[in-house]
């Protein structure tokens, strides 16, 4: 009980920055402050170890660790060669061989604890560092005209990814063409840095969303855009809403954002609004509800749905979680 306690006491104490290197992973130390939250994402790393159950069994030589043994359960996950780029053959991997895994926070209650991966990494070089997971949390930022420096990503939980003219961006078993322009929030990437940390290659991998909204508060209202944001160049055309600011927080139009990300909506006098992607319903909500109803079960919103004007609206950051849209802020 006392290892397991210490796990969830490790995750509240990780560093919320998603771009984790290799090497700090072998001489983690504790950080001066712990963040507020938990970490969108951990990385556990170790090798390879004999396992009876399923997944894959990592040990590292850390043993003071709360992590330095884990169960890490890949799924769907890209695996990912570091010297190539190309996939890693997890049926080749065997004993002894080191991965590096980057989780979400969520645990098994367990002994050794067991994570769901969201990338694997193996098969590093002895010469260089792993290349390191990161979420886009914003389009690239330039500097101002005259201004020194490079374009620099925000990062999802904190810190940004700085890119140059040099910067190689590769797609993931694709043939697409990638660049930086392409890279919008919630897109997830690996990131391989030359010695003086600079980016030298990005590889986009499989998106987990089914889009992304952008938003910022107005003095006039709080406008939303859905798979784009407010460039009046750059994002003409792209589907934009307004929200609604209340007591309770940006309340944001069901039927427009949910049909402009790709999904179906139809109004039922018994259910509410009904929304629903391929045919399969997602969740309904009716007017005034504080739950929402989904096909696993009926959840809690964090403000009462609200109808007015025809339009019926949920809370911003409810609305894309069950949307599955990333949600990227200013």
């Amino acid at each position: 009980m006392k290892k397991l306690l210490s796990v969830w006491l490790t995750l509240a104490a990780l560093s919320a920055a998603l771009c984790v290197t290799a090497a700090a992973a072998e001489e983690a130390e504790a950080p001066a402050q712990a963040p507020a939250e938990v970490p969108p994402f951990i990385q556990v790393w170790g090798k390879v170890s004999p396992w009876d159950g399923e997944g894959i069994f990592l040990k590292n030589d850390n043993k003071d660790a709360a992590l330095n043994e884990v169960v890490v359960h890949v799924g769907e996950a890209p695996a990912v060669d570091a010297a190539t780029g190309l996939p890693l053959d997890l049926e080749k991997v065997k004993e002894g061989d080191t991965l590096y895994v980057w989780a979400g926070p969520a645990m098994a209650l367990s002994l050794p604890p067991q994570v769901s991966a969201q990338a694997v990494v193996g098969n590093v070089p002895a010469d260089a560092a792993a290349p390191e997971f990161c979420e886009i949390a914003r389009r690239a930022v330039s500097p101002a005209p005259g201004d020194e420096g490079n374009p620099a990503f925000p990062l999802t939980g904190g810190g940004k990814l700085e890119v140059t003219e040099k910067t190689v961006y590769t797609p993931w078993l694709t043939r697409q063409m990638v660049r930086m322009e392409d890279l919008n929030p919630g897109d997830r990437v690996l990131v391989w840095k030359d010695k003086d940390g600079a980016a030298e290659k990005v590889q986009l991998l499989p998106s987990v969303y089914q889009g992304y909204v952008c938003t910022f508060a107005a003095m006039g209202g709080v406008p939303i855009a859905v798979n784009g944001g407010f460039d009046a160049e750059r994002d003409q055309g792209v589907p934009q809403f307004n929200g609604k600011r209340t007591e309770n927080g940006i309340m944001a139009p069901v039927r427009g954002i949910a049909e402009a990300a790709g999904y179906e909506v139809r109004w039922d006098k018994a259910l509410g609004a009904v929304v629903s992607l391929k045919g399969e319903t997602v969740f309904s909500v009716l007017p005034g509800a504080e739950t929402i109803q989904t096909p696993e079960g009926e959840s809690s919103l964090s403000a009462s749905c609200l109808k007015e004007g025809g339009t019926t609206y949920l809370p911003l950051e409810d609305l894309c979680h069950w949307l599955n849209l990333y949600l990227a802020w200013g």
